[in-house]
């Protein structure tokens, strides 16, 4: 078991022994408010200035509440800033479902950890795509809810405008359960209208394209495919990374130029990058997130939803060299930022087994639909 922070809590953490998760057993990525515990957010020197924590954060207080029982603290991408799911400092939790490969990042260990070991669930945060790849490369269930519909208090932030709390489950209904924990509107309404993404669907490598189209074949036969953007996606892709950057600068270089912590290369390239962000590009990158948000609205209508894989391969091997890791992050943030732009719900299921291992299908719905795709992922 390699997915837990050394800090992880030697005994389990439960306060009922009743509700809708009684005894249902579940990991916590390192991002948030523990009663009596410290957080270090990846970073042993974070760690060290941290304070106990006076109360559990809400949205843990609530899963704590429906009887779950918190089994450890889990291990993360440093500062939460990658994709991979490789940590410097704490080590690299082993992808059981891709031996030899990255579990994917910045939630690794939540994700690592159900293919390690016997746990019904895992929660993790998603900025960039931190359940959303972990959950590919690891074959789980995972969710990137809309924006907002999850309490974010007491969960240390890297940009507010895009973080969401998600979950992980290897049980479709353990992770059906979750979302009537955290959302109210759970009913069941049929998905009507679904559509290929051609435009995510062409960034994907020809052997994810040929399992994904034999997929589609046999379960929708005639299923119409549209762009559900003009945009060009490695501009997306830079704008997300302007945005994100800009708020990293906001809310986690502060810490840093004050605490002067001990930082992996590869994440301090990032964060020196965040920190030249300039005002003025945050604000065009601002306007260009409008204007995608309009052109999705009219070709993802709210009836419709889309599919495609949630990455562009399956999980890369351990230890590449960090201008190899650089080329892969791009692409992956090709396919993931819309959802992070756009605020709109994104779930992965455990669907495809390539050569080196698993990848997602991702279902891609309107704002608020949160509780749609999951009460109709028997569909897919």
């Amino acid at each position: 078991m390699n997915f837990l922070m050394p800090h992880s809590p030697k005994k389990t953490i439960r306060l009922s022994n009743k509700g809708i998760l009684n005894g249902k057993t579940f990991l916590l990525k390192d991002m948030c408010d523990v009663r009596g515990l410290k957080c270090s957010c990846g970073n042993p020197d974070f760690y060290k200035k941290c304070k106990p924590a006076k109360d559990f954060a809400p949205f843990l207080k609530k899963i704590l509440d429906q009887g779950a029982i918190l089994q450890g603290i889990t291990i993360c991408d440093e500062f939460f800033y990658s994709i991979i799911g490789e940590n410097k400092h704490y080590g690299t939790p082993s992808n059981k479902s891709a031996p030899g490969c990255v579990p994917g990042g910045s939630s690794s260990g939540s994700a690592a950890g159900l293919t390690q070991k016997n746990i019904d669930f895992s929660i993790g945060s998603d900025t960039g795509g931190s359940v959303r790849v972990p959950a590919s490369f690891c074959g789980l269930y995972g969710i990137r809810p809309t924006h907002g519909r999850i309490n974010t208090d007491n969960v240390y932030p890297m940009a507010p405008s895009l973080d969401t709390i998600g979950w992980f489950s290897k049980d479709i209904n353990t992770f059906k359960l979750l979302g009537t924990v955290f959302l109210k509107n759970i009913k069941e309404k049929p998905i009507e209208t679904i559509v290929i993404a051609q435009d995510l669907l062409d960034l994907a490598t020809e052997e994810v394209k040929t399992k994904f189209n034999e997929y589609c074949n046999y379960k929708f036969g005639n299923i119409k495919k549209i762009n559900i953007t003009h945009f060009k996606k490695d501009i997306v892709s830079d704008k997300f990374r302007i945005i994100q950057g800009y708020e990293v600068q906001k809310n986690v270089i502060p810490w840093i130029l004050k605490n002067n912590p001990k930082i992996s290369s590869e994440i301090n390239s990032r964060l020196e990058m965040a920190n030249k962000i300039s005002e003025k590009e945050y604000l065009q990158a601002i306007e260009f997130k409008n204007k995608l948000v309009a052109n999705l609205n009219e070709n993802l209508t709210s009836e419709m939803f889309a599919v495609f894989p949630t990455t562009p391969f399956s999980a890369p091997k351990l230890s590449m060299p960090q201008n190899k890791s650089l080329e892969i992050r791009k692409k992956i943030m090709m396919m993931t930022s819309i959802s992070g732009l756009s605020s709109r719900p994104q779930v992965s299921i455990p669907k495809f087994i390539m050569k080196n291992g698993p990848v997602g299908l991702s279902i891609l719905g309107s704002k608020n639909t949160d509780e749609v795709i999951l009460q109709n992922l028997h569909k897919f």
